[in-house]
């Protein structure tokens, strides 16, 4: 048996595709298993890129109707008998020793679930030349150990799924709602991992801004799902208020500023008392947010309606929060 297995997702990016996979098999970590899930019905390229490559470790799986990304993104947390499991993207690609060094990293601290590394940041323009932009995603120069919580996993979330490492009989405990808005996924299931969760912040990995994106760009939908995301934050802490606080004063210093999230989410959870910690500038700030969004106030009740499954998984997901 492989001691890591691998799941690489792709759709309609059969150049990007073998560059990722020209990553994988480049790695200095050699004893990995490698599913390959095609998200495109009639793609005939995957399947035969991949037979072409005459290499055992590949498990070609190509899927009878589109699933998208979310419902594509839970295969790889089914669990598996490997010891490690991680993803990669078609759009993303992993430095030599990516597996070497994560591997690694995870057996010399037995205690830790998961782990992911610092990523290149590339971008892609219209001609199809890729440009490395000179930055990381994390901008930091040593490693870091989360514990729960960190303010900004109230509406966000510190991993990478495109460079993260995880064991795989934990992995069934990371599964996300089907219905989760494909931009959320890294936030929804965060919420699930067991805590601390660790940075390396060596770049082992590179992210990719594509022109073409699968992500929504819904901004109802995405506004619904930040909602729920902080309310499900605030209604697990046991001082509400005093939290609250805290996160209105973190991000207020935010641009653009969260602070209609915050309003959003009294009104989504009805507790009305934490009104009164707005101040004036907050109040202007709902008040405008409310004039420019007005018509769209019945589409984002609708969304959170239908998004009640979402609730319940993140109100039952998300870790307390002691009184601080």
């Amino acid at each position: 048996m492989a001691k890591c297995r691998i799941y690489l997702f792709t759709y309609k990016r059969n150049q990007l595709l073998e560059r990722a996979v020209k990553s994988l098999l480049a790695q200095t970590f050699v004893d990995w298993i490698c599913e390959v899930h095609n998200d495109l019905p009639g793609d005939t390229f995957p399947g035969e890129y991949i037979e072409s490559l005459h290499d055992e470790r590949f498990i070609m799986i190509n899927h009878s109707v589109n699933l998208g990304t979310t419902i594509s993104f839970n295969f790889a947390f089914k669990g598996c008998a490997e010891a490690y499991a991680s993803m990669l993207e078609d759009d993303n690609w992993w430095e030599p020793d990516f597996l070497k060094e994560m591997i690694c990293l995870m057996d010399n601290n037995p205690a830790l679930n998961i782990a992911w590394s610092n990523m290149f940041v590339w971008k892609e323009s219209p001609d199809e030349v890729w440009t490395n932009t000179g930055k990381t995603l994390w901008p930091v120069n040593a490693d870091k150990n989360f514990n729960w919580p960190q303010c900004k996993q109230a509406l966000g979330s510190l991993h990478s799924t495109g460079a993260m490492i995880y064991r795989g009989s934990k992995a069934a405990n990371y599964i996300i709602p089907d219905i989760t808005l494909s931009n959320a996924v890294e936030l929804v299931r965060e919420r699930c991992f067991e805590h601390p969760i660790y940075l390396k912040a060596k770049p082992l990995a590179n992210f990719s801004f594509t022109i073409v994106s699968s992500q929504s760009n819904d901004t109802i939908k995405w506004t619904g799902t930040q909602t729920i995301m902080l309310a499900s934050y605030i209604i697990n802490s046991e001082n509400k208020k005093g939290e609250f606080i805290k996160l209105l004063n973190h991000y207020r210093l935010n641009r653009p500023s969260p602070v209609p999230l915050f309003f959003l989410s009294v009104f989504y959870l009805k507790e009305w008392t934490l009104l009164y910690n707005f101040n004036l500038s907050d109040w202007m700030m709902n008040m405008r947010w409310l004039l420019v969004n007005f018509l769209k106030i019945p589409g984002l009740k609708s969304y959170l309606k239908s998004q009640q499954q979402t609730w319940i998984f993140l109100k039952g997901k998300t870790p307390s929060i002691s009184n601080n």
